[in-house]
Order: C-alpha cells, then sequence, then structure tokens
C-alpha cells in the first residue's frame, strides 16, 4: 500500500521548486515525508510501553532499556592511572564515529542553509540547547573541552567551512546543461550523467535577518526550527529506546536532510518574494507538522522519565533572555515606527 502510494505521489505530488536530479525524485521525498508524519500520528496516540513495542516490528533490536551514557563523567585531559594511554578521555572523544557524523552533518547544513553568521547561530545555539537539557539527557553531559573546543571549534568550524566552500565552488561554476546525446566524448557523457544531480542553478540565499523586525522573527523561526528538529533526534531515541547505531537514526536523518533541501530553498524564496500575497510551499507545512509531532511524542512518552529540575541559575537565564528579546523587539518596531512616522510627515 505504502508502494502505491508513493508511486501515485511521484507522478501527482505537488512539485517543489527544484528540479533536480528530477522533480519526480522530490515529489517522491514529499511521500515519503507524508507517510513519516502518518507513521509519526499513529505512534503518537500509543502508550509509551506500546510505542515501544512497536518499534520492535521495525528493527528486532529495539525496545530494551538502553544503557547511560554521559560524555562528561570524567572530563580529566590527562588520567595518570591509565596504564595504556594518559588521554584516553580525549583519545575516546576524537576517534567517537559520532565524529565524522557531527562534521558531516554541519556540511550539509551549511550546503543547505549557504549562510556562515546563519550557521554559526545555530552551532552554538545548539550548544546552549544541550547546556539546557543536560539534566534530562545524559549523553548532553559534557566535558567543558569537548562541547566548546571538539564541538564548536572543530567539528562545527570544519563542517561550516567545508560546506561553505562548497557552496562557492558551485557558486563560481558555469552551467552548461547540454544534453547527454550531444556530448562528443564518454568522459563527457559521464560528467553530465553525474551532473544532473548537482543544482540547474546555485542561488544565493540572502536571509537579512536584521532588515526588519518581522524578517528577524521569521529567520529565528527557521533557527528554532532546525534546533528543535535536532533536539527531537535525542529525546526520541531516549524515550523510544533506540541506540544511536541503529539504522533507524541514520534513515531518519537522511530523510530529514532530503525534506531540509526543498523546505530551506522554499522558505526562502517565500522570504525573498516581493509580492503582496504569496505563501509558503508544502514541503515547509510539511517539515512544520513533522517537527510538532515528533515534539508532541518527545512531551507524551517523556513524561515520568525525567526526575531532575531544571537548575535555578538556567530558568533564571532564559528568563531574562525571553525578556531581553521582547524588550529588544519592542524597541526595534518602535524605532522603526518614528522612522515611518517622519518619513510620511
Amino acid at each position: 500500500m505504502i508502494a502505491v502510494f508513493l508511486a501515485y505521489c511521484t507522478l501527482q505530488a505537488p512539485s517543489t521548486i527544484l528540479i533536480r536530479p528530477h522533480p519526480a525524485f522530490w515529489r517522491l521525498v514529499h511521500g515519503l515525508a507524508v507517510v513519516y508524519l502518518v507513521a509519526l500520528t499513529f505512534l503518537l496516540f500509543q502508550n509509551r510501553d506500546d510505542a515501544r513495542r512497536f518499534m520492535k516490528h521495525l528493527s528486532p533490536d529495539l525496545g530494551v532499556e538502553l544503557p547511560e551514557r554521559s560524555y562528561g563523567a570524567d572530563c580529566r585531559l590527562y588520567v595518570p592511572e591509565n596504564p595504556k594511554n594518559k588521554f584516553i578521555n580525549i583519545y575516546e572523544t576524537l576517534f567517537d564515529e559520532f565524529v565524522v557524523a557531527h562534521v558531516l552533518g554541519w556540511w550539509g547544513k551549511a550546503v543547505m542553509i549557504r549562510n556562515q553568521a546563519l550557521l554559526w547561530v545555530l552551532s552554538i545555539g545548539f550548544e546552549l540547547m544541550e547546556l539546557t537539557f543536560r539534566h534530562m539527557l545524559p549523553n548532553f553531559n559534557e566535558c567543558w573541552w569537548d562541547s566548546i573546543i571538539l564541538d564548536i571549534l572543530i567539528c562545527n568550524w570544519f563542517g561550516i567551512w567545508a560546506g561553505m566552500h562548497t557552496v562557492r565552488y558551485f557558486d563560481g561554476k558555469t552551467y552548461e546543461w547540454v544534453g547527454l546525446s550531444r556530448q562528443p566524448s564518454i568522459m563527457g557523457k559521464v560528467k553530465r550523467s553525474l551532473s544532473q544531480f548537482t543544482p540547474a542553478q546555485w542561488d544565493k540565499d540572502q536571509w537579512q535577518p536584521f532588515m526588519g523586525p518581522l524578517r528577524f522573527i521569521q529567520v529565528l523561526f527557521l533557527c528554532v526550527v532546525f534546533m528543535m528538529v535536532e533536539l527531537n533526534t535525542f529525546f526520541l531515541k531516549f524515550c523510544l529506546w533506540i541506540p544511536p547505531r541503529n539504522p533507524l537514526v541514520v534513515y531518519r536523518l537522511i530523510l530529514w536532510w532530503l525534506i531540509a533541501i526543498p523546505t530551506i530553498r522554499e522558505y526562502n524564496s517565500y522570504l525573498q518574494d516581493s509580492k503582496p500575497v504569496k505563501k509558503v510551499g508544502a514541503f515547509c507545512w510539511l517539515s512544520v507538522a513533522i517537527c510538532i509531532v515528533e515534539l508532541l511524542i518527545c512531551m507524551k512518552f517523556g513524561h515520568g522519565l525525567f526526575h531532575d529540575p531544571m537548575p535555578t541559575w538556567l530558568i533564571i537565564f532564559w528568563r531574562s533572555a525571553g525578556i531581553a528579546f521582547v524588550v529588544f523587539l519592542l524597541a526595534w518596531s518602535w524605532r522603526n515606527h518614528q522612522k515611518f512616522r517622519r518619513k510620511n510627515l
């Protein structure tokens, strides 16, 4: 039944603004997103135990409670009592398989967002999210050098750097979309075939968050959704007992990456469109719906699992940040209003 639905979507689902490698491919991704949303909705209406048992149908090794893993149990850089390696903590952190995934993830985000300032906001913002929720999830409890040096200054930086270099390479590339049959050589035909999986044109995404208060909120909304999707990954794994190395985690991340590519293009086109009447694309609505349902699952299944309260200093910090944000927006809006009034006098 799912295959029939996906075949229908490939032929008849709404097309997005992307045309490479083929519009039908993105219609198929649209169908996969709908299937994922329906599956999440089904999961939402189960209780926690039934949901965990249901996951065994997707992967037989699921349904077993996960051992707690904390990266911040021992933050010493030098461990003199270890006979094999005095720098065992640094070694295990650097050669963790998730380091490569971390770099690749930020490369993918850089290719999608194409704005270095926005990427650094997301990078630092997610580290703040880890700091905020580390009393709930053990693997968010990282050492200071792991969070600041390894994550932000090494993995995130390298992923962003590589991604932005990829963007600049394609941005300066000359596109000559000659048909496959008109290529003079075999290598030309091979290159033309591979280029079908690259963008037809590499548009620059102009986010311009400081254009005005409304644009600032719109760009901030994108950042919030991005961080929410990433947080959902960890909370879903914790609530549904999914090990980090389980293929379902990888499948979800790949699906989200495929969904995010047209979503960001549609959202950026929506922001840059100067028409008085405009609407966001179908992928934007699907992405928000999936993100919300994932969040609802985390909230429902996480009820009663987290016993440690949020530290008082964190509550004070986020309340102060929220108040400062509201005051900043009000002052900005009032200033723009005064400028508009003076201009019309």
